[in-house]
């Protein structure tokens, strides 16, 4: 049988600006690191240097028979002051996404991956009463001025994961622990931002898809037959997923949007805890006998294709816009892979409408609060020389999209799926 998926289908990576490029010091997360607030104590710069490697990186890429690509451009560069555009970084951004272009990838622009201006963030950043109309500006110029050469806009990257991991665990900048108000305040601000955007967007690209990256973690009750267990995942499911919407808590995926952005890892079982409640009174295990990525979190690829499948309801177009692993060991990447885009390519024939799958990420790079340590990309960087290398699962990634199908079974590493079944 033949494993193909759809026609057109896009292949690519994602990469945010802050992680890859280097050299960006107008943000927020550069202040974060000047204060200590990453756990390597390691910055964002040079980080991969793609700023100024740009063409040879999506060179690469295009080698690894990518058709299409999913990058930030960043914010603190394009408004360095409020109200004051710089033209010169809005030029290398048209750089950007012509040569993107220019080597047969259509670009996803994502206006905002948890990076901030620091002027934004000294205001009082997404927590500020005024914080949607600040934003705007910057996303009406980036459309005016970029948006002939986007193929889908993405305004916001998982806003729930930015509010949590700012406001109540401290990872982010500001780097605030337990504010559940503040995070409540972030997520009501960041609907309001996408909902602006959303609307601008369409006034000024009107032929350009618009849409969010919403992050699913999957969360079950560790005892499906105790109520406290299921009570405590129903609740961590609200928080991932929910932002306040007229005094209640509606689903993020509910927003206006084109399309279903979905970013995917993992997921937890949940067992009821009083001492957490900063956490919905829920502690998260992984479930016995899963294989764990170098993050420590449970890989189970059957997880995608359940959230996928969840999303046929909304019936809209889907993309997965991240999902990878954190792993030093690129067997493992490669098994990976292979399980999880059998889980994708199963999806797609129950239904879900999948048009794309942007894999975290094409190079190593600084993975925000842990630095340097987690390794997601399909090509390894060297941070001395800034060498390229392609991993296996860069050339096994390769070889599906080139094929726009699944190799034959057997193919690549081991003799049987390590996380497929689990």
């Amino acid at each position: 049988m033949s494993r193909r998926f759809p026609n057109g289908f896009l292949w690519g990576c994602a990469t945010a600006a802050h992680q890859v490029e280097g050299g960006n010091h107008g943000c927020d997360w550069w202040e974060f690191e000047r204060r200590g607030g990453i756990k390597t104590g390691e910055s964002a710069d040079p980080a991969c240097d793609h700023y100024h490697r740009f063409r040879e990186d999506f060179a690469l890429l295009r080698r690894l028979n990518n058709n299409a690509h999913r990058l930030s451009v960043e914010w603190s560069r394009i408004e360095p002051e409020p109200g004051e555009f710089d033209t010169v970084q809005i030029a290398h951004y048209r750089e950007v996404l012509s040569e993107l272009r220019a080597q047969g990838m259509a670009p996803m622009v994502t206006l905002h991956h948890f990076t901030s201006p620091i002027w934004f963030a000294r205001r009082g950043g997404w927590a500020a009463p005024e914080a949607v109309e600040a934003w705007l500006p910057f996303v009406r110029r980036v459309a005016r001025d970029l948006g002939d050469l986007v193929a889908l806009w993405c305004t916001i990257n998982e806003p729930n994961i930015y509010a949590y991991q700012g406001w109540l665990t401290g990872e982010f900048p500001p780097g605030r622990r337990g504010d559940l108000v503040g995070a409540l305040r972030v997520l009501a601000n960041l609907r309001r931002a996408h909902e602006a955007a959303y609307r601008e967007l369409h006034r000024l690209t009107p032929d350009v898809p618009v849409g969010l990256a919403h992050h699913e973690w999957v969360l079950e009750p560790a005892r499906p037959d105790r109520r406290r267990d299921r009570l405590a995942a129903a609740i961590g499911r609200g928080f991932m997923g929910r932002w306040p919407v007229g005094g209640r808590l509606r689903p993020v995926l509910e927003a206006p949007a084109d399309y279903v952005g979905l970013n995917h890892y993992t997921g937890s079982l949940v067992a009821f805890d009083l001492r957490r409640p900063g956490e919905g009174f829920g502690r998260r295990l992984n479930p016995p006998g899963v294989p764990v990525s170098d993050f420590g979190w449970a890989v189970r690829p059957p997880w995608l294709r359940s959230s996928l499948l969840a999303l046929r309801r909304l019936g809209k177009p889907i993309y997965v816009t991240e999902n990878g692993i954190a792993t030093a060991d690129d067997r493992v990447r490669v098994r990976f892979l292979g399980d999880v885009l059998e889980q994708l390519w199963g999806a797609i024939q129950e239904g879900a409408d999948v048009r794309g799958y942007f894999h975290w990420t094409s190079l190593d790079n600084f993975e925000w609060h842990h630095g340097y340590s987690m390794r997601f990309g399909l090509i390894a960087v060297d941070l001395r020389t800034q060498e390229r290398t392609v991993k296996p699962s860069g050339w096994l990634y390769a070889e599906i999209a080139g094929r726009n199908a699944l190799p034959d079974p057997g193919l690549g590493e081991g003799t049987r799926p390590i996380f497929g079944s689990a």
